[in-house]
């Protein structure tokens, strides 16, 4: 199938929805290399029908091997169940539906494997538009976007306060993670741990005093050493009931959609999109997921405190509108330090992340080839030393991006540090 062709079933769907049975489709790719690890991404619209609206459509890839290792029929039915259970819920919470309004509609959906497909609005058609990866979220992006987030966690809380039981049989839905299980692959540990490894090996005398690099250093060990005890920690939103709420759980720039202000490049409103990995978790775990992989040191040491005090505040001014107090629900003392001990989890994402995060399209691996050497060593029974070795074959960081990827993987450590977030490191000492 080509990078613009729509499946059998996606094209019935369309049909049965729209009842636009003479009208030619158009369909044009929206993600680039190395942006549709699920699935292609396809607006459609009927060019014969100017005034249609158009359409956006995620479509599961069919390689055997990539639907193994990504999850993919997890990974479709967890958004889905996000879609028709949990947000409608959610738009009830207040008399006036202003509570929840950070999600595009879904319109239509299958879950026959292996071709899985969403059909959604395209928001386009409402003036958003993403961030671009290769550009920096700036001071404005990640407030709006934070005040997205918190208007979402709101949710959960206001559910958890008015219907505790519909609180808890959602939850028990996603309380297993999609990404981080006991049996998660050896090779996905592996490749978070070269990369932390990597890291520190790149740290020299021009990156501060001895003993500041030795600081760098001795974090970067630990998370190496604990990385997937580190990870299942994180995830675990049983841990800090009644303090967990529904995340997003993927929550990074190319997930996210702007409106900006008509004539100025401010944006006024945010829309999530991609709940694939949605989870029960701390509310800290998407913040810290978005600032450690989107965002870099400098913006942070300059507003990290106001980004803080923008998403607390909105978590409040949302509560507050459904007759709730925060300090009852989710004290600050409880948020600032979960932020101490869910910090870390920012820097498991970006050494999943990064590498891809600062990338170009054409530096970006082919994911079914990768996901094809992967299957022939875990069907061989690999140790550790082979997904290694698989993944130095497969290295994608280069001249160009290796310093960015250092850059922005050190200044992940040293926010831990100056954030006193070091603390979850020691945790699997013994």
């Amino acid at each position: 199938m080509s990078d613009t062709e729509l499946s059998s079933a996606v094209t019935r769907a369309l049909l049965d929805l729209y009842q636009r049975h003479d009208a030619p489709l158009d369909s044009q790719p929206m993600a680039g290399v190395g942006e549709n690890a699920y699935g292609q991404v396809l607006r459609v619209s009927w060019p014969t029908i100017p005034e249609a609206p158009s359409v956006v459509v995620k479509m599961a890839p069919k390689n055997e091997a990539r639907r193994a290792h990504m999850h993919v029929v997890d990974y479709y039915a967890r958004e889905v169940f996000m879609y028709q259970e949990v947000f409608p819920i959610f738009r009830e919470l207040n008399p006036d539906r202003s509570i929840f309004t950070v999600a595009p509609a879904l319109e239509a959906n299958g879950l026959q494997a292996p071709n899985e497909f969403l059909i959604f609005e395209d928001l386009a058609g409402s003036g958003f538009r993403p961030n671009s990866r290769s550009s920096m979220p700036t001071y404005d992006i990640v407030i709006c976007t934070l005040k997205a987030l918190a208007e979402m966690h709101s949710c959960s809380f206001v559910l958890q306060n008015k219907n505790p039981a519909k609180f808890e049989e959602l939850v028990g839905h996603i309380k297993k993670d999609n990404l981080f299980t006991e049996n998660i692959e050896a090779v996905t540990i592996e490749f978070g741990k070269v990369q932390l490894r990597k890291t520190g090996n790149l740290l020299g005398a021009a990156d501060g005093q001895p003993s500041e690099v030795a600081a760098l250093r001795k974090v970067l060990e630990l998370c190496e050493k604990h990385f997937k005890s580190l990870a299942l920690y994180s995830v675990d939103g049983e841990s800090q009931k009644p303090y967990s709420v529904i995340c997003h759980g993927d929550f990074w720039n190319n997930n996210i959609l702007y409106r900006y202000e008509p004539n100025l490049d401010q944006p006024v409103e945010a829309k999530l999109i991609d709940f694939q990995m949605s989870r029960y978790a701390p509310p800290v775990l998407d913040i810290v997921h978005y600032l450690y992989t989107c965002t870099e040191k400098p913006l942070r040491d300059e507003h990290f405190s106001a980004f803080m005090n923008a998403y607390y505040e909105t978590l409040d001014q949302k509560l507050t509108s459904c007759g709730l107090r925060i300090e009852e629900m989710y004290p600050r003392s409880v948020f600032d330090r979960q932020l101490q001990l869910y910090g870390v989890y920012g820097l498991i994402m970006g050494a999943f992340s990064l590498p891809f995060f600062v990338s170009n399209a054409n530096e970006v691996l082919d994911i079914d080839t990768v996901s094809e050497a992967i299957k022939d060593l875990s069907d061989n029974e690999a140790e550790a030393p082979q997904y290694q070795e698989l993944i130095e074959e497969f290295e994608m960081l280069n001249e160009r991006t290796l310093p960015i990827f250092k850059r922005r993987m050190v200044g992940i450590v040293r926010d831990l540090i100056q954030y006193n977030m070091t603390e979850p490191l020691y945790k699997f000492e013994i």
